[in-house]
């Protein structure tokens, strides 16, 4: 009987009990989160270099972001950013869809997410095309330039995984891989959250990068047939937060398991 109890006591000492997940949250939710918040270290890195050159060298600011404000098509970097904060609206829909069980909306909204991103990709690139190519502005033209081609160059090539994860979703979506109980649809839910958090990350890239030193310009140019670049990304800004809180309010959201 000793024996029996030495041995089982070795046991248990060999092996630590199980862990009790009190929080009941997902394994593959939970490394999603530690993952975005490397990610948010990492942009956290590029944010403070840039802060850095703000703060020693504010005498100098002035003229980088002169440089290459001036070249900045400001209403092609407003449509651009409305159209990745529009595919937000198609993932939240997306999800919904897929926990009310409705497949053939989920794969469209899908779809359309996918699109959005692309289409914010190849813009980005264009935009990159002209700075090169035509206003001869690349990474090592100043330190100013280094931060901008850095920052949106890493937030690129988020969107541009997050875009080929997306399409091995949609499949995944044909295919029936997904269903409404939570258990069977967290790999959708983790990716739609890291496709919100490359989108709240544009907005810190746009609103740091792009605005400051050069919001005379923005203001000063139109889109969409006359209204200012700056006030239609706010009013854009609005409309999008309306629709992704517009299935909650008329009772269409994603129901509670």
């Amino acid at each position: 009987m000793s024996s029996a109890v030495t041995a089982d006591a070795h046991h248990d000492e060999e092996h630590p009990p199980p862990i009790i997940w009190s929080a009941k949250t997902p394994i593959g939710l939970m490394g999603m989160l530690y993952f975005i918040g490397s990610e948010i270290a990492l942009f956290g890195s590029f944010f403070m270099s840039y802060f850095f050159l703000r703060v020693v060298g504010e005498a100098n600011y002035s003229s980088w972001a002169h440089q290459i404000g001036d070249a900045l098509p400001m209403d092609v970097v407003t449509y651009n950013s409305l159209i990745l904060f529009s595919s937000s609206v198609t993932i939240h829909y997306a999800e919904i869809a897929l926990m009310r069980g409705a497949r053939r909306w989920q794969a469209i909204w899908l779809a359309l997410t996918i699109v959005l991103g692309f289409t914010f990709l190849g813009i980005q690139i264009n935009e990159y095309r002209t700075l090169v190519g035509d206003e001869f502005i690349g990474p090592s033209t100043s330190a100013f330039s280094s931060v901008f081609f850095s920052l949106t160059g890493l937030h690129g090539s988020h969107v541009l995984i997050g875009g080929i994860l997306l399409i091995i979703m949609l499949v995944r979506t044909l295919r029936g891989h997904y269903g409404a109980e939570p258990t069977q649809h967290i790999g959708f839910r983790t990716m739609s959250i890291y496709w919100h958090f490359v989108d709240i990350v544009w907005i810190a890239v746009f609103g740091l990068i792009y605005v400051p030193g050069n919001w005379n310009k923005w203001s000063d140019t139109n889109v969409f047939g006359g209204i200012p670049a700056n006030l239609a990304f706010g009013i854009g800004a609005v409309v999008i937060i309306a629709l992704l809180n517009l299935p909650r309010l008329i009772g269409k959201g994603a129901p509670k398991h």
